[in-house]
């Protein structure tokens, strides 16, 4: 087995474990100083870098591919494809697709390099960018781009922004695959309260609560045609594998987002762990649901 192989097959352990049984992982509170949940989300430690590759495991095992079905009918990444991963995170993506489709080429982009693991794969390179900023390729250069979790990461106005890039970047008749949740009232008043403060949250700082589901008109005015849109609604209540994988990345979700969601829900940090663990029983007892958005556009 490669060296690259065992790290892949590490991580993939180390998120199992962090997964596996009845009993949750719950990881730190980090970055208490943070204000928006651009930093929250911004931010690369070990435990987020976790996070991030349990977040790819969980959407994979959701839906049995890390791509949409729809993709196969515009590229073939067996036959070879240059793919850009904007916000690559940990590079589970990235690492999962090029062991995949060893005949494709794949590029991470983030603002801050998580793993040495990209840099070493044959069909796999990294670069540190931020494609608010723009990034350091020439136009017309992938035949698909993947972006996951933005409706976190970018206000209002920044999405005319990244979506022109965006076009920049794909070659005539590529696409971009985005990945998003959307925030509604689901199990009981307690879950439902838990999921409006991250709303109210995001509104206040001028971000889109529906980014998801308003990115077909952003993605036109863009110059890009929408060609797919899913929703899948995850049952978090039941005693399967699935719904375990997705109350642990939920609780780990509302972790990291305790520095500012905390603030608006009233609740001293010193006893957000607590506050998130009745959620979760909650979230488990009223069967929660978690909305998942995916959406296809195409140059």
């Amino acid at each position: 087995m490669s060296k690259n192989s065992k790290q892949a097959k590490t991580k993939s352990r180390e998120y199992k474990r962090c997964t596996d049984g009845n009993k949750l992982r719950g990881g730190p509170i980090v970055n208490r100083s943070a204000q928006t949940l651009e930093s929250i989300f911004t931010q690369r430690e070990e435990d987020e870098q976790i996070r991030w590759t349990g977040s790819h495991f969980a959407v994979k095992d959701l839906f049995k591919s890390n791509l949409q079905p729809e993709v196969e009918k515009y590229l073939s990444f067996e036959k070879g494809v240059d793919c850009l991963h904007i916000g690559c995170g940990g590079g589970a993506f990235l690492t999962d697709m090029a062991f995949d489709y060893p005949k494709s080429r794949f590029f991470g982009v983030d603002t801050v390099q998580m793993t040495d693991i990209l840099s070493s794969l044959p069909n796999v390179s990294f670069s540190l960018g931020n494609v608010k900023e723009g990034l350091q390729f020439p136009e017309n250069s992938f035949d698909y781009i993947e972006m996951r979790e933005f409706g976190n990461l970018l206000n209002i106005n920044q999405w005319p922004i990244v979506l022109k890039e965006v076009h920049r970047l794909l070659k005539p008749g590529g696409c971009a695959g985005f990945f998003d949740y959307e925030l509604r009232e689901t199990g009981n008043d307690a879950c439902a309260r838990v999921f409006m403060a991250m709303k109210v949250l995001m509104e206040k700082q001028n971000q889109d609560p529906l980014a998801a589901q308003n990115l077909k008109k952003r993605a036109i005015d863009a110059g890009l045609e929408h060609v797919a849109f899913t929703e899948t609604s995850v049952n978090c209540g039941p005693d399967t594998g699935t719904a375990k994988t997705w109350r642990w990345f939920w609780k780990e979700l509302c972790l990291y987002t305790g520095p500012v969601l905390s603030k608006v829900l009233k609740i001293d940090m010193k006893d957000w762990p607590d506050f998130v663990d009745d959620h979760i029983t909650d979230m488990t007892s009223y069967h929660g649901h978690i909305t998942v958005i995916r959406s296809l556009i195409q140059k």
